[in-house]
């Protein structure tokens, strides 16, 4: 922290001050830091939405997702492209087939917020292309087979009827 400080007077609700309470006795650290620091956390998240904070800290929480550097990713998957079997393709089959579950239980029912769900996992960006078509911009053109396998099974284990066309960087997927 840098300057001078100012006093700002703020008023809270019953619940809002039991949570800081409960902060300044567990972190040891005055309301006054506490506040700072969410004012400053704050301004540095402003851009994201908050449903989306909320998907990311959803998938680190429960330790099922990892962050992972891209060039790591890639090196993962020049290798399997080159040399998985198949039985490692049925193996991620099947891992769609459960994510599909999850899926289903999180009540995503349009292809839309399904693949927006999914965008958060950062295989993939996701642009519209209608009601009933999306573009996902992969992150490098080796990602296609993977993201390929797992979106056909997790979409038609959905239900939904796709056909899916792939680019040199992007994977097109319509409704029929």
């Amino acid at each position: 922290m840098s300057g001078k400080l100012r006093r700002l007077s703020v008023a809270i609700d019953e619940e809002t001050n039991t949570v800081l309470e409960e902060l300044v006795e567990k972190e040891n650290r005055t309301a006054s830091e506490i506040i700072r620091q969410a004012i400053t956390q704050y301004y540095l998240l402003r851009d994201i939405h908050p449903d989306s904070i909320k998907i990311y800290s959803d998938l680190l929480y429960g330790r099922e997702y990892i962050i992972l550097d891209i060039e790591l990713w890639i090196a993962m998957l020049d290798e399997l492209n080159e040399k998985a079997s198949d039985k490692f393709w049925e193996t991620v089959k099947g891992i769609a087939e459960a994510h599909s579950w999850q899926i289903k239980n999180k009540g995503l029912k349009t292809l839309i917020d399904v693949m927006k769900y999914l965008e958060h996992e950062n295989l993939f960006r996701v642009k519209l292309n209608g009601d009933k078509s999306i573009t996902l911009v992969l992150s490098s053109r080796n990602e296609q087979k993977f993201i390929k396998i797992y979106l056909k099974t997790l979409l038609e284990k959905l239900g939904f009827k796709i056909r899916i066309v792939e680019g040199l960087r992007k994977i097109l997927i319509s409704e029929e």
